[in-house]
C-alpha cells in the first residue's frame, strides 16, 4: 500500500501532541505539511513536528506534494474547511464533531460526492480497546437481547476555559450545549456504534448556561439509553443490560489507554483483557488504508452526520421539553 500524505491543519497543542505523531506513525500514512494562517507558526510547527512542507492555506497548498488535510480547527471552521479542501481535490479527515449542524454536513457531503474523494470524521473511540471487546462480545451474543444502556462521556471544565471555548454554536438553539458537541458526540457515537441507530430522544434537559445534557434516547431497537454529557463533572463510564448478563465500563474512553471492561453473567462477573491502545494511530492507519483501497471508511462522513442529527434533536428535545425523532439516514441524504 503506498502512504498517503497528509497535511494537518491547525497547530493547537492537542493538533501537534496528539495528531502529528499519530499520522507519522501509522502505517501508510506520511504526515507532509502543516497548514496555518501564519507564516512564521506554520514554519515552526513543520519543523517541530518533522514535515517537509508549510503552507498558510488550503487554497495555496501544493497539490502535488500531499494528498489529503486533516481538519483540527474550531468546530464552527470544520464545513468551510472540508469543502475548500475537497473542491481542490483533497481527501478530508475531519475533527469530531462534524459540523455544527446536519446542514452543513450535507454540504460537506454533497462536495465530498462531486469531487470523489473521501470525507471522513475522527471518530477516534472507534477504537478505543472496551469498544473494541465490547463490539465483540454483544456480536457474539454475550448478553442476549439487550435491555437498556446508559453512557457518560463528559470533561470538567470551568466556565470560561478553553476547554469550552468555540465547541457549540455561539448563538441559536444550540448555543449552550457545548458539553454535547465535545464529549457527547463520542457518546452517541460509541452506543450506536454498540447498539444500533437512534430513532428519538424521549427527553432531555440541560442545566441553563452550563451545557450539560441528560438525555434518554430510544435506539431503533426500541432500548433505551441514558446519556449524560456535562462540563460539571469527569464521567467516563457504560453500562449495558442484557437478558443474559450486563457489561460494564469504567474507563471506555481515552487517548493512549487500556481501559476497563467487565462482563456480569449468572452472578459472576469476568475481567475483560484488554490491550494498550493508541486510538489516533489505529484511526490513521485504518484511514489511510481507505484511501488507498478507495473504499468507504469506518467513520464515514454519513455516520458523522448522524450522530449530529441526534444532537439536534437533543437540542430540541430539552428547549421544547416534548420527544424528537431523529431522521434516518435516508431521508437525510436520499
Amino acid at each position: 500500500m503506498s502512504s498517503i500524505r497528509w497535511g494537518l491543519v491547525g497547530t493547537s497543542n492537542f493538533a501537534l501532541e496528539w495528531i502529528a505523531p499519530a499520522l507519522t506513525r501509522a502505517k501508510g500514512s506520511t504526515l507532509a505539511a502543516v497548514i496555518s494562517r501564519d507564516a512564521s507558526r506554520a514554519a515552526a510547527a513543520a519543523a517541530r513536528v518533522g514535515a517537509a512542507h508549510a503552507f498558510t492555506s488550503i487554497e495555496s497548498a501544493d497539490t502535488s506534494l500531499i494528498d489529503g488535510v486533516v481538519l483540527v480547527t474550531p468546530n464552527s471552521a470544520h464545513a468551510a474547511g472540508a469543502i475548500a479542501a475537497l473542491c481542490r481535490g483533497f481527501h478530508v479527515i475531519v475533527e469530531k464533531p462534524m459540523a455544527h449542524s446536519v446542514a452543513e454536513c450535507e454540504q460537506m457531503i454533497a462536495a465530498a460526492k462531486a469531487s470523489g474523494r473521501m470525507l471522513a470524521v475522527a471518530h477516534c473511540m472507534e477504537w478505543a480497546p472496551p469498544v473494541v471487546a465490547a463490539r465483540e462480545l454483544l456480536t457474539r451474543g454475550a448478553l442476549g437481547t439487550v435491555r437498556s444502556a446508559r453512557i457518560g462521556a463528559s470533561f470538567f471544565a470551568e466556565p470560561g476555559s478553553l476547554r469550552r471555548d468555540g465547541v457549540a454554536p455561539a448563538s441559536g438553539d444550540a448555543a449552550g450545549f457545548g458539553a454535547l458537541y465535545d464529549m457527547g458526540v463520542h457518546a452517541i457515537d460509541t452506543i450506536t456504534r454498540l447498539l444500533g441507530p437512534v430513532a428519538g430522544v424521549r427527553s432531555a434537559r440541560t442545566d441553563s448556561g452550563d451545557g450539560d445534557a441528560i438525555a434518554e434516547l430510544e435506539l431503533a431497537s426500541g432500548v433505551n439509553v441514558h446519556l449524560s454529557s456535562r462540563w460539571s463533572a469527569d464521567e467516563n463510564y457504560f453500562e449495558i443490560v442484557g437478558e443474559g448478563g450486563v457489561l460494564r465500563s469504567s474507563e471506555w474512553w481515552g487517548r493512549d489507554f487500556v481501559g476497563h471492561l467487565e462482563l456480569e453473567r449468572s452472578g459472576v462477573t469476568e475481567q475483560i483483557a484488554l490491550e494498550r491502545a493508541n486510538v489516533y494511530d489505529a484511526q490513521f492507519a485504518h484511514l489511510s488504508g481507505a484511501v488507498a483501497s478507495a473504499k468507504t471508511p469506518l467513520t464515514s462522513s454519513a455516520r458523522g452526520a448522524k450522530n449530529i442529527a441526534v444532537i439536534e434533536a437533543v437540542v430540541k428535545s430539552a428547549r421544547t421539553k416534548h420527544p424528537a425523532p431523529v431522521p434516518a439516514l435516508s431521508e437525510l441524504f436520499g
